[in-house]
């Protein structure tokens, strides 16, 4: 029996804004293992800097970080650039956040704590979501 194979997902460059820093290194150690460059910020403010520079294939972002919130970081992004796709990881799941986040186009909402094999599945898909669209 023949199984397709997935594409692999080119090299891509990921932003990752989160203030615990247990998660952006999880997330770091899991996305440079298959060939991604990884940014990682602990503030908004930081992310949003980064992302007007350009250049980021995919946007992860915690919902509740110090200051300006993970879901105006997702409209600020997609004002700037409609196409990114963006992951929005919180540990503190409502709702209300669920239907912000699918309104702001989120490609997927992770609730924290998240298994490696689940966030780094969702973010190679996400990526290849990306790279489909023309």
């Amino acid at each position: 029996m023949l199984v397709a194979a997935m594409a692999a997902v080119p090299p891509s460059r990921i932003l990752v804004i989160d203030d615990d820093r247990s998660a952006r290194m999880l997330l770091e150690r899991v996305l440079v293992k298959r060939g991604h460059t990884v940014s990682l910020v602990d503030t908004a403010e930081e992310g949003l800097t980064l992302l007007s520079a350009g250049g980021y294939d995919l946007l992860i972002t915690d919902k509740n970080l110090p200051g300006i919130d993970g879901l105006e970081v997702l409209r600020r992004a997609r004002e700037k650039n409609p196409a990114l796709q963006a992951v929005l990881m919180t540990g503190f799941p409502t709702e209300a956040t669920r239907s912000h986040a699918a309104d702001l186009g989120v490609y997927s909402y992770v609730t924290k704590p998240f298994g490696v094999h689940d966030i780094t599945d969702i973010c190679e898909k996400a990526l290849a979501a990306k790279v489909a669209v023309p």
